[in-house]
């Protein structure tokens, strides 16, 4: 028998050894330990609950203990009278051990009585005593028993086939009271014959799931249920004794296992007769354990007492004089029929009625029950490839794919290694397995499996757990896809408007079939063109080996938009220049993906009929080249329309100089020049622009080198150091143009998510770079020249750090080891995104003002 210690399983040892106050076991089943003397306080046992029932010496202070094995001996507590305290391995057992019959007839063992405290008591209908704690957990105790020392009896066991019989006593509430001189009496007056002493009284505690005891003629209302220091069990007829011999064993572990062998054994301890007959085990029950032999024989009308048949052949077993010898049955059958009941109990009878043929075993019986664990049922259940979530019945995830890879999680209780099978079946027809396949015999953990050449329709797969023994008791749950390999057609666009505008919302809705799942869209700003579409930009394609994109999200170059079940999906878009198309591709939930279909965002699809341009009359400039160098202080708004809202450009007397240069060759022309590092900057004298709203930020710029990091053309700033709206010069020899909350420092990395970036910069050459914020299809654009084509573009969501006001542009800002060298001219910022018209004005050193 092995016990749970200190997280490990240990062999029983009940070796006692003092620990502070108390004497405790080495290693017990039932954890108890008793006083080592000088208190009140005799023993303590431990129930299920954790909580501890307390007898308390109702005497005065005990002796101390001494302390031999697995007994606690507390010598004299009362005249002529022991007690012994034994740790047995399923609770305790007490003993008296009365000297003389002196003793037997005082005072004190005609009311010998302890009391309990944490448990009230009650009996049950065999005799024992129940000791229940507040939360509900129970210890048990046999009926009291006394033998004396006749045959080599000893405080263990009674000699020969002599059995303990019965002490008179009363269960109150807190206490257990026994009479000892009144059951030696009445012994004496049944027997005839003196008793000899010393006589020992043996009260007990166990925990009562493990239970073993007799029944016996000789004393048919006798309970022999004992925690085992009365190590004696009888099976077989010498007359007056008859008995039949029990075993309850708890089976609760082993709930939901399957049982592949099981086997009792216990020692024969002594052939008491020379005439060894058959013995049969059986199962019975549940009966409440420690039962009497007259109530075995009231509900043994029939003659059967309930048994089972005969779990394994009758055994017969040695003659007298044999050996102390291990014997063992198969139970196995037994086991396997009460394991739904949580326990079993065995019963051990003589098959004969009319011979003669008693024997010991030794209430120390084992149950080695060999069983597998069934897997677990897999959970987890997931389509790998593509990946997918399962779908129900009414709802199953749509793949674009023939070939289908799926796992589960699958665990098993016992060690060793675990396997799934997998089960492919028509969702209409789930009892025909269409594909199955096994992931064979591994570690705990995830299983795979691939089902491949699937044509389209729905499916339902499922799973089972194997070890190489059994399999799991039930299969997962169904996982149901539809296979679809068929592109969606592609939509059907309309739109309500009549008039469009550069930059301006208007709304495009679009249409397709009913297993759309959204569409990817696009502008391009060149009329439609003929029969065969663009290509969808990288960042559009969706793909059927991976996760759908999720819809109503902006990617660099593209939008999507969820599909409106059962009507259109409406796309709010603008024309980005005078001719300009809307492209829109579906895709369905299988990730099948339409070709794009074109719609021109100029009225009636008809060139001659263009978008109109942005008006940017509310802008502003600073036309520097058209005035006389050296430039003044200040430079004044170039928009001959802004009248009093006009803003001026500052040009700090210690700020960067004013220079001559050639930006509109051969004509020599005053701009600005940078090269100067100064703590004082060019700037306006407040904002130009307004960033929530699309604007058009342009100049003309002349880098003297590709710096080593980025730098900052312009910035707009807006209280610190650095800006909400930068135009860059990168390390890479890029222009970048930047929106977005305050930028943390310098570093392209950083800025890379708000930052559309490209072109190529041609040091010691003028070129025009302009930055557009397209608010309504949320992008941002820079452009070299005036090719309405962008060299770089990026998605943008304006975040809620982003000012919409309040402050100035300045011209190479500090902090000067990220300042632009280089010449600046004609800066210009617009409201509203600029068209190629515009694009060419500004190129061509002409306002683009009406």
């Amino acid at each position: 028998m092995r016990v749970e210690k200190s997280g490990a399983w240990v062999p029983v040892d009940l070796t006692l050894s003092r620990e502070g106050d108390w004497v405790t076991p080495v290693a017990s089943a039932v954890p108890v330990r008793f006083a080592a003397g000088g208190s009140s306080e005799l023993a303590q046992v431990q129930t299920e609950s954790g909580e501890w029932v307390t007898e308390v010496w109702p005497h005065g202070d005990l002796p101390a203990a001494l302390i031999e094995k697995d007994t606690a001996t507390y010598p004299d507590v009362f005249p002529g009278v022991d007690l012994k305290l034994v740790a047995t391995k399923t609770g305790m057992a007490s003993v008296y051990v009365v000297e003389s019959e002196k003793a037997a007839q005082s005072l004190a063992l005609s009311d010998l009585h302890i009391l309990v405290e944490g448990a009230e008591l009650s009996s049950t209908s065999v005799g024992g005593v129940v000791a229940e704690t507040s939360d509900g957990a129970e210890l048990v105790a046999g009926q009291p028993l006394w033998w004396d020392s006749s045959q080599g009896g000893t405080f263990r066991e009674p000699g020969g086939d002599e059995a303990p019989v019965p002490v008179a006593h009363d269960v109150a509430v807190d206490r257990i009271t026994l009479d000892v001189g009144e059951s030696v009496d009445v012994e004496e007056r049944r027997s005839g014959e003196d008793v000899e002493y010393p006589i020992f009284v043996d009260p007990d505690w166990s925990k009562g799931e493990a239970a073993a005891w007799y029944t016996d003629a000789a004393f048919p209302n006798v309970s022999y249920l004992s925690a085992g220091a009365s190590n004696v069990l009888r099976v077989g007829i010498s007359e007056p004794y008859r008995s039949d011999m029990f075993f309850q064993f708890p089976l609760s572990e082993l709930k939901g296992k399957q049982i592949t062998a099981a086997r009792l054994n216990t020692t024969l301890v002594k052939v008491m007769s020379c005439n060894p007959q058959p013995i049969g085990v059986h199962t019975f029950g549940p009966k409440t354990a420690g039962f009497t032999w007259a109530q075995e024989q009231s509900w043994n009308s029939a003659g059967t007492a309930g048994w089972s048949g005969l779990l394994q052949s009758a055994w017969t077993g040695p003659n007298c004089g044999a050996p102390a010898t291990t014997v063992g049955w198969n139970v196995t059958s037994g086991v396997k029929a009460k394991l739904a009941a949580g326990l079993v109990q065995f019963a051990f009878t003589y098959e004969n009625p009319s011979a003669e043929s008693r024997r010991h075993f030794s209430r120390d019986a084992s149950l080695i029950v060999t069983y597998n664990s069934y897997p677990d049922t897999p959970t987890d259940l997931k389509i790998t490839s593509p990946p997918r979530t399962c779908g129900s019945a009414t709802a199953p995830a749509v793949l674009g794919s023939s070939t289908v890879a799926v796992s589960v999680d699958q665990r098993d209780p016992d060690p060793g290694n675990v396997g799934t099978a997998f089960y492919l079946a028509k969702a209409d027809a789930l009892g025909t397995v269409v594909s199955s396949q096994s992931s064979g015999l591994g570690a705990k953990g995830t299983k795979t499996a691939q089902f491949t050449g699937l044509a389209e329709g729905k499916y339902a797969w499922r799973a089972r757990g194997y070890d190489g023994v059994a399999n799991s008791l039930a299969y997962s749950a169904w996982c149901y896809f539809t296979v679809d390999t068929t592109d969606p057609v592609v939509p059907t666009l309309s739109s309500a408007a009549s008039t469009f505008t550069v930059g301006h919302p208007v709304s495009v809705n679009a249409a397709g079939a009913a297993d759309v799942a959204g569409y990817v869209y696009w502008i391009t700003p060149v009329a439609t063109q003929g029969a065969t579409p663009p290509p969808v930009p990288v960042d559009g394609v969706v793909s059927t080996s991976g996760q759908l994109p999720t819809c109503s999200a902006t990617t660099k170059s593209v939008r999507w938009a969820c599909a409106t079940a059962g009507s259109a999906t409406a796309l709010t878009v603008a024309p980005v220049d005078s001719l300009s198309t809307l492209w829109v591709s579906a895709y369905d939930k299988a990730g099948n993906q339409s070709l794009a279909k074109g719609f021109p965002l100029y009225a009636n699809g008809n060139t001659g009929t263009p978008a109109s341009a942005a008006n940017v009359d509310s802008g502003h400039g600073w036309h520097v080249t058209s005035l006389m160098s050296p430039l003044p202080a200040t430079v004044p708004d170039s928009n001959p329309w802004i009248g009093a809202n006009g803003i001026a450009l500052v040009i700090p007397e210690n700020a960067s100089t004013t220079t001559v240069d050639l930006p509109d060759a051969p004509f020599e022309s005053p701009v600005l020049d940078t090269n100067v590092g100064t703590a004082e900057e060019v700037h306006t004298e407040s904002a130009p622009i307004d960033v929530t709203k699309s604007f058009t930020l342009s100049m003309w710029v002349k880098a003297g080198h590709v710096p080593t990091t980025n730098s900052e053309v312009i910035a707009m700033q807006d209280g610190s150091t650095l800006g909400h709206i930068q135009l860059q010069v990168t390390s890479t020899g890029k222009f970048a143009f930047c929106l977005g909350d305050a930028f943390a420092n310098m570093s392209s990395t950083a800025l890379t998510s708000n930052c559309a970036t490209g072109g190529t910069v041609t040091p010691g050459t003028w070129q025009m770079v302009t930055g557009i914020w397209d608010a309504v299809n949320q992008q941002l654009r820079i452009h070299v020249g005036n090719d309405i084509t962008p060299v770089g573009s990026v998605s943008h969501v304006p975040g809620a750090g982003v000012a919409s006001g309040g402050s100035a542009l300045y011209f190479g800002p500090n902090p000067d080891t990220g300042r632009f060298r280089g010449l600046i001219a004609n800066p210009m910022a617009l409201p509203g995104v600029a068209n190629s018209n515009q694009l060419g004005q500004m190129a061509g050193f002409f306002l683009p003002f009406s």
